[in-house]
């Protein structure tokens, strides 16, 4: 779901509980079963033991090659020391042995993206679809390229030329979703249901764009019918939680996250959506510690970033908050949020300087409503 722009004003005005970061959009299961050397892997970097992880899994994926779980977790703890040359040549590796791994395909396009190697990222991106995380990067890379209008057109004429595309229809989807023209979106999702009317990814994405749409209860009924045939799909029992966290029902939100957690323990959006569900009940610590585990998951995602960075300035926890912030915007340079956030951050710290220029990256935000409460604070700072 896209429950993330809905819901972060709360973030954004009271700094006092996280929003749910951008959620559950996968388009298809989990990863496969991790092996237990990943497993205590991310336990000791939920901790805190990055040094300690690494002792488990570099031996182990040095005779390991074929674990494609280890070998990824090794990469992301490479991203997240930060040594972008090791991660790269460590998922290059996992490439290798498994060249269908579209989760390590995908690390790699954000890797390509926080450096600014926008071809190589277009190109990671295309080989992670469909995963909702590879669809969002690939428009995002094409918007850094400056040929989005471009792109976009082209896949508007290939439905036009083949209107039984449901390929095209979905990437069309996505496009529009990201542009925030929802309308039009519904329209391409409800295409892409009808001409794969068994797809429970299509069932997803298409309640993502009801539930931004404002019509949750039209999100879970396309939900419930895929989960008809697939009880145990992940990506649709997550979002079934979040379309009752858009309700504001926390008791059926907690019931469905929690069986989503069941489903798949490594699960990255069950992970921050339970620890928004924590922040809601005031138990912040409960909630870093969720948002951790959904780094140690995946960290090439800036959501848990923004999540953590809230939670930490709450506290008055600065030094945090702004490592949480800063680490996000190492992977998402041109995220309006992450810029605003640390802007409120050095606001309260009396940074006026460094808030001034996080307030104005913010203000060129596409999300109009962050690009004007940056636009505001920065009239307040000329007072």
């Amino acid at each position: 779901m896209r429950l993330f722009r809905a819901l972060v004003a709360l973030a954004v005005f009271v700094a006092a509980t996280a929003a749910p970061a951008q959620p559950a959009t996968t388009s298809g299961p989990g990863p496969a079963v991790d092996s237990a050397v990943a497993d205590a892997a991310r336990a000791k970097l939920s901790s805190g033991d990055t040094a300690g992880a690494l002792a488990l899994l570099m031996p182990y994926v040095a005779a390991h090659p074929n674990d494609t779980a280890a070998g990824r977790l090794l990469g992301d703890v490479y991203f997240r020391v930060p040594d972008y040359p090791k991660a790269e040549e460590t998922w290059r590796s996992v490439i290798r042995a498994n060249p269908s791994d579209k989760l390590t395909h995908n690390r790699l396009g954000a890797l390509f993206a926080a450096e600014d190697r926008i071809p190589e990222s277009t190109s990671e991106f295309e080989q992670s679809l469909p995963l909702a995380s590879a669809y969002e990067g690939l428009v995002k890379a094409h918007q850094r390229a400056g040929d989005l209008e471009e792109w976009q057109g082209g896949v508007e004429r290939a439905v036009e030329l083949d209107p039984l595309s449901a390929d095209q229809w979905a990437l069309l989807g996505h496009i529009l979703e990201f542009e925030h023209d929802n309308a039009r979106a519904l329209v391409a999702y409800r295409k892409v249901s009808n001409l794969r009317p068994n797809s429970c990814s299509a069932r997803v994405d298409l309640s993502n764009a009801l539930v931004e749409g404002n019509d949750p209860v039209a999100a879970i009924a396309e939900l419930q019918t895929c989960l008809a045939r697939q009880p145990n799909y992940y990506s649709a029992v997550v979002n079934v939680g979040e379309a009752y966290l858009q309700e504001n029902d926390y008791a059926q939100a907690t019931s469905w996250l929690d069986r989503a957690a069941t489903i798949e323990p490594n699960g990255w959006e069950a992970l921050v959506d339970r620890g928004y569900v924590l922040d809601h009940k005031g138990d912040w610590k409960g909630a870093v510690a969720l948002y951790n585990r959904a780094l140690a998951v995946d960290p090439t995602r800036p959501e848990a970033y923004i999540n953590l960075g809230v939670d930490y300035d709450a506290q008055h926890l600065y030094t945090l908050a702004e490592a949480a912030y800063l680490k996000g915007l190492s992977i998402a340079s041109d995220d309006g949020t992450l810029h605003y956030l640390l802007g409120k951050t050095y606001d309260e710290q009396g940074k006026v300087a460094l808030a001034r220029e996080q307030f104005r990256a913010a203000a060129l935000s596409p999300e109009q409503y962050i690009a004007q409460q940056a636009r505001d604070q920065l009239g307040n700072l000329s007072h």
